[in-house]
């Protein structure tokens, strides 16, 4: 990793730094989500990045994968438990940060939140050099059930390449010794602990909001549609995107976009990105950082 790297790396961490900062501000009961959406993702755009994948706002028992839709008539409640999870790139290296906002600021919500908070930073802590991904499992998971309260096992950190958002090991919520991957100088990892009163596990819902380019297909496609799959492709580069990112850009008329997407994703031209929803409906919390070591091992949270 050569210092332009690491600058990149900083730079994506304050466009989302700015975006949580305008998250804290936007986000008060009767607010729509496509306003706070648009507005944070528009300040990523600002500060000179680009998106790594669209804002999440996922409420509740929602643990990740909401992003609002095209006309989102969605408003922030009264009450409960909001995780905003942004993303950003400079030129093509990662930020990604989750913080949760307890709308009503009730007292026992507020404990999910300091669990996942305590969790990340005990993660934080002994993120160096020699330290295994389970270790850091075993970290987040003793400040969670510390709290009385469980992590989220099959949800966890991943590491960052350039313009790859989950590039392959994987940091758990709890000791678990598969993951037994060292880290190293040059690495670059978001850590993200999860917490519920639930069973702490997840399960994909029946909608997706979230799409990613997969491949391209070239049989037996109209050439309408190749050209709506080689625009799709040049504007998102292989990441995550919301459909309301390809009407900002018109890459396809508003009112053939779902059909699009729906024709793309039975072709395995797009993945997407299920719901994640806790298996007993409890409340989430998620807490998250990007972290990187410079070549001399030296932790840097670049989204703090």
């Amino acid at each position: 990793m050569t210092d332009e790297w690491i600058e990149s790396y900083i730079s994506a961490g304050k466009a989302v730094i700015a975006a949580k900062k305008l998250a804290d501000k936007l986000i008060k009961p009767g607010v729509s989500f496509l306003e706070i959406a648009t507005k944070c993702e528009d300040e990523i755009i600002n500060q000179g990045c680009d998106l790594s994948f669209p804002i999440n706002m996922s409420l509740n028992e929602f643990a990740a994968h909401y992003s609002p839709t095209i006309d989102d008539p969605t408003v922030v409640p009264n009450k409960g438990l909001l995780k905003i999870d942004l993303g950003s790139h400079h030129n093509g290296y990662i930020a990604d940060s989750a913080i949760t906002f307890n709308i009503n600021n009730d007292p026992k919500l507020q404990n999910y939140i300091d669990a996942a908070q305590e969790a990340l930073e005990a993660a934080i802590e002994i993120f160096r050099p020699g330290t295994k991904l389970y270790e850091l499992g075993e970290v987040i998971a003793k400040k969670i059930y510390n709290h009385g309260l469980r992590p989220i096992t099959n949800l966890g950190g991943h590491e960052l390449k350039r313009y790859k958002l989950h590039a392959g090991p994987f940091i758990p919520n709890k000791k678990d010794l598969s993951h037994k991957e060292v880290l190293k100088p040059g690495d670059a990892y978001a850590c993200e602990p999860f917490a519920t009163s639930g069973e702490g596990l997840v399960t994909n819902g029946k909608k997706s909001y979230i799409y990613r380019f997969a491949k391209r297909v070239k049989k037996n496609l109209p050439y309408e549609e190749i050209n709506y799959m080689k625009k799709i492709e040049g504007l998102t580069k292989n990441l995550p995107f919301s459909p309301r990112l390809l009407e900002k850009h018109n890459v396809i008329p508003k009112n053939k976009i779902q059909r699009i997407i729906d024709t793309f994703k039975r072709k395995k031209i797009l993945d997407h990105y299920p719901i994640l929803i806790e298996i007993t409906g409890a409340p989430v919390a998620q807490q998250e950082h990007t972290i990187i070591l410079d070549m001399d091992g030296n932790p840097i949270i670049t989204t703090k």
